[in-house]
């Protein structure tokens, strides 16, 4: 039965990860910007890291070289997805520059990578690979780390902003769940509690869906503090 929830909460996590990838490529062909070049990317990242981790949770017991390149791939996709997010909020506070980058040849590139990088992991089998887990409490330190910058960043900018902050105050709001979702994550590391593990995936995905709502209510309108 707990399997089960996990599984079905991990197809959710994917499922807005990619629907919120493409609101952010929509807004994107509208407004070239930094950020917003930044924004997609990151949350593309951290869809093919979700999408790892699904077909990591139908496959572990079988294939075990298969599973631990998964997870290689899974946490360093999602950690380089939080730190693309953390770059463009970091290049946001001091650069509004337009940019003309293609991106979706970007995010194509990106991917093919990414498969690229599986293929190579799981042709060579190194040593190394099954130690992922070992290193699985690192990354979940690093994104941490990330997540509060964010989270500090928009909140410093929502308390300089004089208008149009309602709506973008959900955005630290989002961050600080996806934030709940690695530290629950780092207990259940930790304690190796069922529970904890449930908890980050639904605080993950409360996240996401407020990022969503966040989209929606702003109209499609672009702001630096979402």
């Amino acid at each position: 039965m707990i399997s089960i929830l996990i599984k079905t909460l991990g197809l959710a996590a994917i499922i807005l990860s990619l629907s919120l990838t493409y609101l952010f490529f929509k807004v994107y062909r509208s407004q070239h910007s930094v950020i917003l070049l930044g924004l997609p990317l990151g949350f593309l990242l951290l869809a093919t890291s979700y999408t790892f981790l699904g077909v990591h949770l139908f496959f572990y017991t079988a294939i075990d070289s298969f599973s631990s390149s998964l997870m290689w791939l899974r946490v360093a996709t999602q950690t380089a997805g939080f730190a693309l997010i953390t770059f463009s909020y970091f290049l946001s506070g001091r650069s509004q520059k337009a940019t003309r980058h293609n991106l979706l040849a970007i995010a194509l590139w990106a991917i093919v990578l990414v498969i690229c990088a599986f293929g190579f992991l799981l042709a060579i089998n190194p040593s190394v690979i099954a130690s992922v887990y070992s290193y699985n409490l690192l990354f979940t330190l690093v994104n941490l780390g990330l997540l509060s910058y964010i989270v500090f960043f928009i909140i410093r900018k929502l308390e300089l902003a004089t208008e149009g902050i309602s709506g973008l105050i959900s955005a630290p709001v989002a961050f600080a769940f996806i934030w709940l979702g690695q530290f629950s994550f780092l207990i259940y590391k930790l304690d190796g509690g069922q529970v904890a593990l449930i908890g980050s995936q639904i605080a993950a995905i409360i996240g996401l869906a407020l990022f969503i709502r966040i989209y929606y209510l702003t109209s499609k309108k672009v702001s630096p503090a979402i």
